[in-house]
């Protein structure tokens, strides 16, 4: 109401998240889930070293969620879980988990042992454990001890996996819902695809996509009640459907199908004003912490900077005339520096390039938490690899930052750029640009060839006797005028070439000359298209029938590296439809690509033509027109990736073995027996306080164990039984009679 209706609610269930609020965290290791509630999420978290137990889950974007205890009755052989004790982390893989969690546990860890700089990584495949050195198997009983495993393991597999939900267009449902006298009426209109037709703007509906989503529509003519308790009537709509308690239904959008027709007052983003350019309000962010919260702009990008590149293991002051400069074969560690009008504040970004070695990644990450340690601690340390740079970090360069394909110690003599008098500015390079203000603009250099070409974006091509703009038919005034700030590192004026008026000097340039590029005609549509790229921008789907009909799993915000060698992607370019055959994909889903390209039209609810273009393509044979969509393209991306075992002996080859027996002798184990053995000396409390949250109880108490501060009466009264009985009974047991008791 507060937004003249125009907000696009969003409801999100915690284990349960749609794949697009998930995708958000991609690049940030995924979602972790702590115990504890509101009370403490509000605070500032305090890191500490307590051990912790966590199941990973998820196939393209993690979620690590922490168990209640560290105890083999929360591990099941059908998932993966990271033990972190801090300086070492333990991955336990379970004999059915399936290898794409192992390879994000891994992942998972690294990116943990980079942001604290030293911590051992010990791998263990279950059944194996006794395969690990005498201290790492010593160290890891002391939490999960190898004797409680068979008696406590749980055998079952949590297959509530949201990477397995999968859209079926033939399920699709539009019930229509109204509120007569008070009574919830949900009526059931149509089954199957569905067309904007379909809704009226006197009511409201509900669109059910099975697992994969619940839409509320709320037309604009509806009555302000049914406005107002739209989502109340959705909720109850699950509750009629009486949806078992695993199956947690997403509201994902409000949809907005209808456009204003002529003249009217209705909520509507039809009038938009002139784009004018503006001073960034930096005072904004700091009066207003939940928009620099969203937007991940601390300030302006204007603070302090201080660049060091890993040499030799080493972090070498970075030439200032050489600030914004990254190298794909490189890592840097940068310092930065702002104030707001009380306090100053000190980032520490490491930025890592994809062909930088581990050792320099490495390196980079023990540089930053050293710069960190040089100022008491203060800073906060921010993982950075190339391709997923955050807002802030390209807006620290004000349009002019760019990354080479190579390493500097590789002699790559465009270094040199912008120094007009060096002997060694003659070469040739095309640089791809990205970004429509100097917050959130980059430049990426790509091959030398006319091919890198791509009809959505702007490229400044240098040579040693001019610059070169060249315009795609696809792009904008913004990111035109984005790349004259990247082409004005040299005093040349730059010359604007757009594309279909190129002259034969320009592709003289090329040393193949002139070739075809990625020219799709979808991406140089008018914006009024109705098939322009804002309504029907590429979509990236993970294709199987496992299950006997054909599935789909949409993959949000999509990079390269969402495509998976292990199996069929399908790629929606609206205007045709892409198979991508991964080299390990099983022989039916190579066999039935074609087939699954056409059931996905089939059911998509839109309605497609069912003779869309279909293209198939092999990994590591795409063409341009394919990889066009993914931004820059590597190459060389699969054939550099490491295999499991392979990474896995990487990950555990800086292991440092004095660190197991420094940890057993300075942190005895704090079991469930030493902590009964103290229950004559523990504070005793009402039974009506242990119920409260964790976060609610008293600081003496341990959320695990409530029961030792019930009084000898209150605990028979609650279980049952005297507390030297409860305490022969076995673990799992034990646990059983504390969910009963509601003390678990």
């Amino acid at each position: 109401d507060h937004l003249l209706g125009n907000a696009v609610q969003h409801r999100e269930v915690q284990g349960n998240e749609s794949e697009r609020f998930l995708s958000y965290f991609k690049s940030r290791g995924g979602i972790t889930y702590r115990q504890g509630g509101i009370a403490s999420g509000f605070h500032r978290h305090q890191s500490t070293n307590e051990p912790r137990l966590f199941r990973l889950k998820g196939r393209h974007t993690v979620r690590l969620f922490e168990m209640p205890s560290i105890d083999w009755s929360y591990i099941s052989r059908g998932d993966v879980y990271l033990l972190d004790l801090n300086e070492v982390i333990f991955i336990w893989n379970g004999f059915k988990s399936n290898k794409y969690e192992r390879l994000q546990a891994m992942q998972r860890a690294k990116q943990l042992r980079d942001e604290r700089g030293k911590t051992n990584i010990v791998i263990i495949e279950d059944g194996e454990e006794m395969k690990m050195s005498k201290d790492e198997l010593k160290l890891f009983e002391s939490k999960l001890s190898l004797k409680d495993k068979k008696l406590n393991l749980n055998e079952t597999i949590d297959d509530n996996d949201d990477d397995d939900k999968r859209s079926d267009g033939a399920h699709i449902k539009l019930y229509k819902c109204s509120d007569e006298s008070g009574t919830l009426k949900v009526t059931e209109k149509k089954v199957g695809p569905l067309v904007k037709s379909d809704l009226e703007s006197e009511d409201a509906y509900i669109v059910d996509n099975s697992a994969y989503g619940v839409w509320v529509w709320v037309g604009r003519r509806s009555n302000p009640k049914e406005r107002r308790e739209a989502m109340r009537n959705a909720l109850g709509f699950l509750q009629k459907k009486r949806l078992s308690k695993n199956y947690k239904t997403l509201f994902k959008t409000w949809l907005d199908l209808y456009a204003q027709k002529g003249l009217g007052k209705t909520f509507t983003k039809g009038h938009i004003a002139k784009v004018v350019s503006t001073q960034f309000d930096v005072t904004t962010m700091h009066s207003h912490p939940q928009l620099a919260a969203a937007t991940q702009m601390p300030d302006d990008g204007s603070g302090k900077k201080e660049i060091y590149r890993i040499e030799q293991f080493k972090m070498i002051p970075y030439p200032e005339s050489m600030h914004g400069i990254f190298f794909a074969g490189d890592s840097f560690v940068i310092q930065y520096t702002y104030n707001d009008q009380q306090h100053s504040y000190t980032l520490i970004y490491f930025w890592l390039g994809h062909h930088s070695s581990q050792d320099e990644q490495g390196a980079a990450a023990i540089g930053a938490v050293e710069l960190d340690k040089k100022i008491n601690g203060t800073g906060t340390i921010i993982r950075v690899v190339q391709d997923k740079e955050p807002l802030h970090f390209m807006a620290m360069f004000h349009g002019h930052m760019i990354i080479f394909k190579h390493g500097k110690r590789s002699g790559f003599r465009n270094l040199q750029y912008y120094d007009e008098n060096t002997s060694e500015n003659n070469d040739t390079y095309l640089l791809q640009v990205r970004g429509l203000s100097k917050y959130d603009t980059k430049a990426v250099q790509v091959d030398l060839r006319a091919s890198s070409l791509n009809s959505n974006d702007c490229f400044v091509l240098f040579t040693s006797q001019c610059v070169y703009i060249w315009c795609g038919k696809g792009s904008t005034g913004d990111e035109r005028e984005m790349s004259k700030v990247v082409a004005s590192s040299k005093s040349k004026e730059p010359i604007m070439v757009f594309e279909g008026q190129e002259k034969d000097e320009f592709w003289s340039h090329f040393p193949s000359g002139k070739e075809p590029y990625a020219s799709d005609k979808r991406l140089s549509e008018h914006q009024s298209s109705l098939t322009s790229i804002n309504d029907h921008p590429a979509r990236l789907y993970e294709v199987s029938n496992a299950s006997g009909r054909t599935t789909a799993i949409e993959i949000p915000n999509f990079t390269q590296a969402d495509l998976d060698e292990d199996d069929v992607m399908l790629l929606d370019a609206w205007t045709s439809i892409f198979l991508w055959i991964g080299k390990n994909s099983n022989k039916t889903e190579m066999k039935d690509a074609e087939r699954i390209a056409y059931d996905y039209l089939r059911t998509d609810p839109s309605h497609r033509d069912s003779d869309t273009p279909i293209i198939k393509t092999k990994q590591m044979y795409e063409p341009i027109h394919f990889t066009g969509f993914f931004g820059p393209w590597d190459r060389n991306y699969w054939t550099s990736k490491s295999s499991y075992e392979a990474t896995k002996s990487m990950l555990q080859a800086n292991n440092r073995p004095e660190i197991y027996a420094e940890l057993i002798r300075e942190k005895p184990v704090n079991n469930t027996k030493q902590n009964i053995l103290n229950r004559a000396t523990v504070t005793k409390y009402p039974y009506e306080l242990l119920l409260k949250p964790a976060d609610e109880l008293p600081e003496d108490v341990n959320p695990e164990l409530r029961e030792v501060h019930l009084n000898d009466d209150e605990f028979l009264q609650r279980f049952k039984m005297t507390y030297a009985e409860y305490t022969s009974k076995p673990v799992w047991r034990q646990k059983e009679l504390k969910k009963m008791a509601k003390l678990f």
